[in-house]
């Protein structure tokens, strides 16, 4: 019996290994593929054609791919304001579509490639695709037809910069490898400490890192690795050019050690609590922390140009109800003043850790939800909060800790994972209330040895899988034998790794 099992299951991978044969293999895969008959082979020097009405919209997409193209493949194009051509690449935008949203795309692969969609967005994840597949079939592609469009609009990673310092250069790449597999958030956990027990039990030693530039508080920003207004100002607009929203976190009121040592009187007087804990009953607080979001902030090129900024407040001491009172005033009044600047606020889920009456707004803000105990998924979906699933148990990496992952667990994140699993409780897929998903990096244990090449290790493949499951939701097309084969295949992104 147990042989005839074994059977049938290897006799179903190697059926959809042969009909994924005749489909072009992209990560993520395509929704939807007509086949038509024969191959097309584009020229090594040729063209990536606009019309001269959508020059404005789309030459930007278009000197990108003709870079890339360059990059992976040595091929020399240019960009043509023109009609389409036989052997060049066309990239047009469509009329409106509910089947593509703001994301989708078609693909035309006859006697030349079309790539339409309704958005430069989607036309831009369109030319991802035609890098991928022209790696993936160096003989030619296959012709056909694709439909493709995301089942989550948001698909993400969170990295921890404040406990190890990644370089301007390295978050910029990474971006192009988030853009190259349709990923388009990058969220940047901006400060952060160390372990107490770590250091001595002494808050005073232990690590703390603020990493961006500040003029109004000199002597904040960390002296071992930081960005300045104007690099992570352009890193911004960069990002955003590749399709990626980088969201700023500036994690309040816990966490926030790097703000105590620069100024020990914000420090809660608790020291069960910590002095990584703001004293919310402090005068001097809410002023500090209010001018250190306005800084970021104000004025008509802001350092947060971005739509969304990340508020942090997670892990905050619920010890007294007079403290979890303070705090959900805390975090509203944060929602409100990054509102008021007309970004749209995140935060970590936290509010069924701290159960009261004050209220907290959730109309228009989402909510990173990463542990049911602090934030149950289906009480803050009837509170009315937009979710990120990235539950700690399933997509946390945390190098070197006998906690969490070192490693993600990919076959099963592949076969098992969808943004509409939080923890134990599994949502339909395309939930309303559940707008995608994010993986995290987080670094906890600074000084540890791990370098920045093992996190790459650790995270790179992570990114890959996730990113399938992100795009396409529960069931994919491949068995996960044949992806991992297919992904190790693939480059990490055009022009990352000279």
């Amino acid at each position: 019996m147990k042989h005839l099992i074994l059977f049938g299951i290897m006799w179903l991978c190697g059926l959809m290994t042969v009909v994924a044969q005749n489909v072009p293999q992209v990560i993520p895969a395509l929704q939807q593929w007509k086949p038509a008959k024969g191959k097309m082979v584009l020229p090594e020097s040729g063209k990536v054609i606009i019309s001269s009405d959508e020059e404005g919209a789309l030459k930007q997409s278009a000197e990108i791919l003709v870079q890339d193209l360059k990059e992976m493949f040595g091929w020399n194009y240019r960009v043509v304001i023109g009609k389409q051509e036989k052997g060049a690449v066309f990239l047009t935008l469509s009329k409106p579509d509910k089947t593509l949203g703001d994301e989708g795309y078609r693909m035309d692969v006859r006697n030349g490639v079309t790539i339409e969609a309704p958005t430069a967005k989607g036309v831009f994840w369109g030319t991802r695709t035609l890098l991928q597949m022209i790696h993936n079939q160096p003989e030619g592609l296959m012709r056909g037809q694709a439909i493709d469009f995301p089942l989550y609009p948001n698909r993400g990673f969170m990295i921890d910069v404040a406990r190890k310092f990644f370089t301007m250069d390295y978050l910029r790449d990474y971006v192009k490898i988030l853009s190259f597999y349709k990923l388009n958030e990058l969220q940047v956990h901006l400060n952060d400490n160390g372990f107490v027990e770590f250091f001595g039990n002494d808050w005073d030693k232990t690590y703390a890192a603020f990493r961006l530039e500040s003029e109004r508080y000199p002597g904040l920003t960390a002296k071992d690795g930081s960005y300045t207004k104007a690099e992570f100002r352009d890193f911004q607009k960069m990002a955003a050019i590749y399709g990626v929203n980088v969201i700023p976190e500036i994690d309040v009121p816990a966490h926030s050690l790097a703000f105590t040592h620069y100024n020990p009187r914000l420090a809660a007087d608790n020291k069960e609590d910590g002095m990584d804990h703001l004293d919310l009953f402090a005068p001097e607080t809410y002023p500090f922390i209010d001018a250190l979001f306005k800084e970021y902030l104000e004025g008509d090129e802001p350092v947060f140009c971005g739509k969304r900024v990340h508020i942090g407040t997670d892990e905050y001491s619920n010890e007294t109800q007079e403290l979890v009172e303070k705090f959900r005033e805390f975090t509203d009044h944060y929602i409100d003043l990054v509102e008021g600047y007309g970004k749209q606020a995140c935060v970590w889920g936290a509010l069924t850790h701290a159960k009261g009456t004050t209220p907290v707004k959730s109309e228009n803000v989402i909510m990173n939800l990463w542990n049911p105990g602090f934030a149950d998924p289906q009480e803050m979906i009837s509170e009315g909060y937009q979710l990120i699933s990235m539950n700690d148990q399933s997509v946390y990496i945390v190098p070197g800790a006998s906690y969490y992952h070192d490693y993600l667990e990919e076959e099963k994140l592949y076969n098992e994972w969808t943004p509409a699993v939080i923890g134990k409780s599994v949502f339909e897929e395309k939930h309303p209330s559940i707008l995608g998903g994010m993986f995290a990096l987080w670094n906890d244990h600074v000084g540890n040895g791990i370098t920045v090449k093992d996190i790459h290790y650790r995270a790179f493949p992570a990114l890959q899988t996730l990113a399938v499951k992100m795009w396409t939701g529960k069931n994919p097309t491949l068995p996960y034998a044949v992806f991992d084969e297919a992904r190790a295949a693939l480059s990490e992104a055009p022009g990352v790794n000279r």
